[in-house]
């Protein structure tokens, strides 16, 4: 894939997918913009040494997105790619829930890819033919009695990349949206024999799993995928939970 004189905007995630998308898409030529609240856990970064994150920002606050993307307007002259990976779990079943938890999660899974989205859409209209690639679940899909705020969150998202499919298409923009399941990184790696005996691909998958399906979206190969929602869980999805008998209790995370 081919990313040469484009610019990626990542959101969040350093130790797990948004490493390697950022790897990723860097070594695909483009120049990659890192935003997280924290700089915690972000190691460096390529032979040129730096660490990200670019920009420490609340992806859920519209004035802190807007600032970051008006300092990005400095430096670039637009933003081909925006991947909307920050995102929070905390678990808690629908009774448990407390209003806090919900608060956090709708606003850490949901509300951030739509500030980030329109608060990097202006630059975005600039260079027709970008893309936005929302993170979600197949919690979102199906949901997880363990974790009810994260799974109406992330099915929410895939309701809204539906509709910015349809209403940003106009400015040549797609967007599509990554469902995933039983990635390695550090929530699930407690859980990977539990997880690889639901999967049909035998195996938990990995952050460059992900990235590479991310690199796809965000180049010329996918002109024509908009609205997608491509899960990612190594088919873990597509059998009904209750034909594994005491295996069907696995954390669809």
């Amino acid at each position: 894939m081919d990313l040469h004189g484009k610019t990626a905007v990542i959101t969040g995630n350093p130790y797990g997918i948004g490493r390697a998308s950022a790897d990723l898409f860097t070594a695909a030529g483009a120049r990659v913009i890192c935003l997280d609240d924290s700089s915690d856990g972000w190691p460096p970064r390529g032979a040129d040494g730096l660490t990200p994150p670019d920009f420490l920002v609340d992806v859920t606050n519209e004035d802190d997105v807007r600032r970051v993307a008006a300092e990005c307007a400095r430096a670039v002259e637009g933003v081909d790619i925006l991947f909307n990976l920050a995102g929070r779990v905390v678990e808690q079943s629908f009774e448990a829930t407390t209003g806090q938890t919900w608060a956090t999660m709708i606003g850490r899974n949901l509300t951030a890819a739509f500030v980030c989205a329109q608060g990097f859409l202006s630059l975005m209209k600039r260079r027709p033919g970008g893309c936005i690639i929302n993170h979600g679940s197949i919690d979102g899909v199906l949901g997880n009695p363990s974790i009810a705020a994260y799974s109406a969150a992330k099915g929410a998202l895939v309701s809204l990349t539906h509709v910015m499919a349809h209403d940003l298409g106009r400015y040549g923009l797609r967007v599509n949206c990554i469902s995933t399941g039983g990635i390695r990184d550090g929530i699930v790696r407690a859980k990977d024999a539990a997880l690889v005996a639901l999967t049909p691909s035998r195996r938990t998958g990995t952050p460059e799993d992900v990235a590479r399906v991310a690199l796809f979206l965000a180049g010329d190969s996918a002109g024509y995928v908009n609205g997608a929602n491509i899960v990612v869980d190594g088919g873990r999805s597509t059998i009904t939970q209750g034909c594994y008998g005491d295996h069907g209790q696995g954390s669809q995370v």
